[in-house]
């Protein structure tokens, strides 16, 4: 399973539920299979991609799927950054939250937008592993982005330096 993290406030401090501009799902499964909205597919979180559009905005506490969008249609989020934990044992949520926000707020945000997190619109959600997908050998972290507000996205923000 991957854990997906999402509303981070401009604050740069909520992750968890705990807030009430964030929330955890988690995702496992195989294959895709077409969804309801068009040009859309639901596709098995473990093969989303940097560069991917993703329309996942409205997933449940824990979802198997994910659609995935062409970045020129409307769409919630887009994959910019993904790498390996560096732990060697399951480190626990906290410690895998903070390492995706240091990731996705760091280098990898400047280089794909284009400037600092800071001085950004954007805002960033993200998958890391949970303690079942660590069993199963699961140690990806992606970050995605998405407007601050919340607002669809139509084409891809690489370079979009906003």
């Amino acid at each position: 399973m991957v854990v997906r993290l999402t509303g981070v406030d401009r604050s740069r401090a909520a992750w968890r539920r705990a807030g009430p501009v964030a929330f955890v799902v988690a995702a496992l499964a195989t294959g895709c299979a077409p969804v309801d909205a068009e040009n859309a597919l639901s596709v098995d979180v473990f093969s989303i991609a940097v560069g991917d559009c993703l329309d996942d905005r409205d997933v449940e506490a824990e979802v198997t799927r994910v659609s995935v969008v062409d970045c020129a249609e409307p769409h919630d989020s887009e994959v910019f950054a993904g790498a390996e934990t560096a732990a060697d044992e399951f480190p626990g949520a906290e410690a895998l939250e903070a390492e995706l926000s240091a990731l996705c707020r760091g280098e990898a945000f400047r280089e794909f937008i284009g400037m600092p997190f800071a001085h950004s619109e954007f805002v960033t959600m993200g998958y890391h592993p949970t303690a079942e997908s660590w069993e199963r050998g699961d140690r990806g972290l992606l970050c995605t982005v998405l407007a601050e507000h919340g607002q669809k996205l139509t084409g891809t923000l690489r370079g979009v330096a906003r």
